[in-house]
């Protein structure tokens, strides 16, 4: 399974979800960057979960959060490196919202028919990887219903969005 989720995620090719709908290398995005971590971040995770459970009960997946070193202050069991697919919904969303919350761990969600990966890791970081056409097209729409964009990264490096 590992193997997989590796082999897909070595690719320069994916999509990524952002808060904003622009690229800026301005020094001073960074204090506004900063401000976003500390309060929007919750509302962020949850935007995510959201998305993240719509695609789950929508194409057959499995589940897999990476332990990590980091320990973890979390209010439920937690179970890593085996599929946890078969939780209930509001379970799922509690560690999706704390894993990007206390960055604590990842979580990846391997789609299988069609396969395609969500990785959804600490802070502001949740990419997509081999999306096909028909997926790209939801998941564009469940950003947008979110108020969250939808991004590119091509393998030149370049940032896009959708």
């Amino acid at each position: 399974m590992y193997e997989i989720i590796e082999f897909l995620q070595k690719s320069y090719d994916y999509y990524y979800i952002d808060y904003i709908p622009y690229e800026t290398s301005d020094v001073r995005f960074l204090e506004l960057e900063n401000y976003f971590e500390k309060t929007y971040l919750p509302i962020y995770a949850e935007k995510v979960s959201c998305i993240a459970l719509k695609l789950i009960y929508f194409y057959p997946c499995e589940i897999f959060m990476t332990e990590s070193s980091i320990p973890a202050d979390v209010k439920c069991e937690l179970f890593f490196d085996i599929n946890i697919r078969d939780s209930s919904p509001d379970k799922l969303a509690y560690v999706i919202k704390n894993v990007i919350s206390r960055d604590f761990s990842s979580i990846q969600i391997l789609f299988s028919n069609p396969q395609f990966l969500m990785s959804i890791d600490g802070g502001f970081s949740v990419s997509f990887y081999q999306l096909t056409t028909e997926v790209l097209q939801v998941l564009q729409r469940l950003a947008t219903q979110e108020g969250l964009f939808l991004k590119h990264r091509n393998s030149n490096g370049e940032n896009v969005l959708i």
